[in-house]
């Protein structure tokens, strides 16, 4: 999700005070540390890992999102928008952002980019790139990292608008299958898994610009059976 209208850009930078004002609401009064590893749609000022903030006010929430991020593929020739590649790199700034304090969570929102009409015929990857994160966070050295509780958010179907571009053509029947897919890897590793696909009250009609990237609502409703599931 990189390169998007720029003009679509500029709509999000004005609306984006309104939206965060209003969607400041507080879950609970628990205390977490959470590390956050998404795309563009947890670059944003009002994005799902600020969402989890504002339903969290007492947490720390450490973000590590970059726009274009993908699973395991190489985005847009830029090395570093692969996680699998910058991993490493990623875990020891968390690390070292922590220091002693161990991550209760690590929260997941990828798998947007990978579904891209560019990587439609390697589609039977991703899950195995998501197991390979999945491993390296658990066999990560720094126990502030390897304990931490892993939380997998499926993507957010494609919209309308999306899906009428060559680069996403196609894409919701791919998040789609992909979302069936993390759940049964969620399963299968002991991870936490919430449905971005079909989050109760998320319209990515109404919620997005272009399709793909979320305004503040639909961020929070993103987050909130995500914020329900750790704070049980």
């Amino acid at each position: 999700m990189r390169n998007f209208p720029l003009k679509c850009f500029f709509v999000l930078l004005l609306l984006a005070p309104f939206a965060v004002s209003a969607q400041t609401t507080s879950m609970s009064d628990k205390k977490l540390n959470i590390l956050t590893l998404g795309d563009s749609n947890g670059t944003f000022p009002y994005s799902w890992p600020k969402q989890i903030q504002l339903a969290l006010p007492n947490s720390n929430v450490y973000n590590i999102s970059k726009s274009g991020r993908t699973i395991g593929f190489l985005n847009l020739g830029d090395s570093t928008l692969n996680s699998l590649s910058v991993i490493n790199e990623n875990l020891k700034k968390a690390s070292d952002a922590t220091g002693s304090k161990p991550y209760d969570y690590i929260v997941m929102q990828l798998g947007t980019n990978d579904g891209k009409a560019v990587f439609a015929a390697r589609q039977s990857e991703v899950p195995g790139n998501m197991e390979k994160l999945i491993q390296k966070i658990k066999g990560w050295p720094n126990p502030v990292i390897s304990k931490a509780k892993i939380v997998i958010i499926s993507p957010p179907p494609y919209g309308s608008k999306a899906e009428a571009t060559e680069k996403y053509a196609g894409g919701n029947q791919r998040m789609k299958t992909l979302n069936e897919a993390f759940q049964k890897l969620a399963k299968k590793d002991g991870c936490i898994f919430i449905s971005g696909y079909t989050t109760p009250g998320l319209d990515v009609e109404a919620m997005t610009l272009d399709g793909l990237h979320l305004n503040a609502i639909g961020s929070r409703k993103l987050i909130e059976p995500v914020v329900t599931a750790m704070v049980k």
